[in-house]
């Protein structure tokens, strides 16, 4: 029973990393509502409910559902997923001209990245795991919050 979960999550992340493929496709292509659609798509997926009551939770609790009843590496990469979607979700933002919006994506992108790795280090980082470096520079580092700041600091990337 175990080793179906394991693999019916592993399932859900594979499905889930060709849809950020597609978003970063259609992004690139100039597509940005095709991309947002595609994202809306891809966090549905990988809460396993509707897009619309995925975003009823803050990304505190999305933190905190990601892991639930999951192996730490398991976890690990779910909440590494869900940081690649925010990031890619700032990108599109950005496209778009909604500059609040794509800052908190690439914040939470960021944050989610960090703590990840806080909370599960060590192991090979699947090819999705955003770059925290990446994120800062789009972010700015002189701009962060103090939480986000202390963050960088406790997990040596500042």
């Amino acid at each position: 029973m175990l080793t179906s979960r394991r693999d019916y999550i592993l399932r859900i992340i594979d499905e889930v990393g060709r849809l950020l493929a597609r978003l970063v496709l259609q992004r690139r292509k100039g597509q940005p509502e095709d991309a947002l659609q595609s994202l809306a798509d891809a966090f549905a997926r990988l809460f396993g409910r509707e897009f619309h009551e995925v975003f009823q939770f803050t990304p505190e609790q999305h933190y905190l559902m990601l892991a639930e009843d999951e192996p730490g590496a398991i976890a690990r990469d779910k909440r590494l997923l869900y940081a690649a979607l925010s990031a890619e979700a700032g990108r599109i933002y950005a496209d778009l001209g909604r500059t609040e919006f794509a800052r908190a994506s690439r914040l939470n992108a960021l944050r989610f990245t960090l703590r990840a790795q806080q909370d599960c280090p060590g192991g090979d980082l699947p090819a999705f795991a955003p770059d925290p470096t990446g994120l800062v520079a789009e972010l700015g580092a002189a701009n962060l919050d103090p939480e986000t700041t202390e963050l960088l600091r406790t997990t040596g990337r500042n």
